[in-house]
C-alpha cells in the first residue's frame, strides 16, 4: 500500500471518528437540555400549584403559611438551578469563566453561610432536616478576599446537595476553622445520609458524575453542582475535598484569607 493510500485511510478513519463524536455530542446536548427543562419546570409547576391553593378562600392562615414556605422553597430551587445552568453554559464556552470574573471583595464567611442556611432551611424542613451553623466555630467573623457571587454559589451547591441526600430527621452542620499558620480558612459542611463510596470520593467532582445511590434517589439530576463548585474554588486558588465515614459525609472548602495571588487583575 502506497503512502498516499495510507494517508487517505487515516483521514477516512479520522473523519469517521469525528462524525461519530459529533453524533454523541448532539445526543449529549439534547439530553442536557431535556434535563434542564425538566428540572426547571418542576419547581415552577409547584409554585403555580401552591399559588392556586392560596386563591382558595377556605385555606386557613396556618395552611397559607405552610404554602408560602413551600413557594419560597421552590423559588430557591429554581433560582439555584438557573444560576448553575448559567455557570455551566459559561464553562462550556469559556473554560476559565473569564466573563464572570468580578472584583474581589471581603466576604464575611459566617454571615454568608448563615444567610444560605436560612435560604435552604424551608426546603430542609420539608424533609425534617435542620441546617445549623456552629457559632462556636466562627469566633472572629472570618473574612476572605473573593468573588462573592461565585463563592456563594459554591456553598449553595454543597448545602443543596446535603439537603437532597440527607436522611430525614437529621442535621446538616456547618463549621469553620482558621488555619492561621497557612493564612487560610476552612469551611466544612457535614450531613448524614447517602454515603460516598471510597471509589467515588474524587469522581464526585467530575463533570456529570452521579453515584448509583444518587441516581436512584434523584434520577433527573445533572451532576454539575459539585463540578462547578470545585472549579470556582480552584479559580480562587483554594481546595475542595470530600470525606465519608459511615453515613456522615463532609465537604471541606479551604480558601486563602488574602485571596488570589493575582488579585490585582480582578480589581481593575
Amino acid at each position: 500500500m502506497s503512502s498516499t493510500d495510507t494517508t487517505m485511510r487515516h483521514l477516512r478513519d479520522r473523519i469517521s471518528a469525528l462524525e461519530k463524536r459529533l453524533v454523541e455530542v448532539e445526543h449529549e446536548q439534547t439530553e442536557y437540555l431535556q434535563n434542564v427543562s425538566h428540572q426547571l419546570v418542576a419547581p415552577l409547576n409547584a409554585i403555580k400549584w401552591h399559588i392556586e391553593n392560596l386563591t382558595d378562600a377556605r385555606v386557613s392562615i396556618e395552611r397559607a403559611r405552610k404554602v408560602l414556605r413551600s413557594i419560597y422553597s421552590q423559588a430557591t430551587i429554581a433560582v439555584h438551578l438557573a444560576k448553575n445552568f448559567n455557570l455551566m453554559s459559561n464553562l462550556e464556552a469559556d473554560h476559565a469563566l473569564t466573563k464572570l470574573k468580578e472584583p474581589l471583595q471581603n466576604v464575611n464567611l459566617h454571615q454568608l453561610l448563615v444567610n444560605l442556611a436560612d435560604d435552604f432551611q424551608p426546603l430542609a424542613w420539608d424533609q425534617g432536616i435542620d441546617i445549623s451553623v456552629d457559632e462556636r466555630q466562627f469566633p472572629e467573623q472570618p473574612s476572605v478576599l473573593a468573588m462573592k457571587p461565585l463563592i456563594s454559589q459554591v456553598f449553595s451547591n454543597i448545602i443543596e446537595n446535603a439537603v437532597k441526600y440527607s436522611h430525614s430527621d437529621t442535621e446538616i452542620l456547618i463549621r469553620g476553622r482558621s488555619l492561621a499558620s497557612e493564612g487560610t480558612f476552612a469551611v466544612s459542611i457535614q450531613n448524614q445520609g447517602i454515603p460516598l463510596r471510597s471509589e467515588d470520593v474524587q469522581r464526585v467532582f467530575s463533570r456529570g458524575f452521579r453515584s448509583p445511590e444518587a441516581l436512584r434517589k434523584y434520577p433527573a439530576g445533572t451532576g454539575f453542582g459539585l463540578y462547578i463548585a470545585r472549579r470556582i474554588v480552584e479559580m480562587h486558588e483554594g481546595t475542595m475535598s470530600a470525606q465519608t465515614t459511615g453515613n456522615r459525609t463532609v465537604f471541606t472548602v479551604t480558601l486563602s484569607v488574602q485571596g488570589l495571588k493575582g488579585k490585582a487583575r480582578y480589581r481593575e
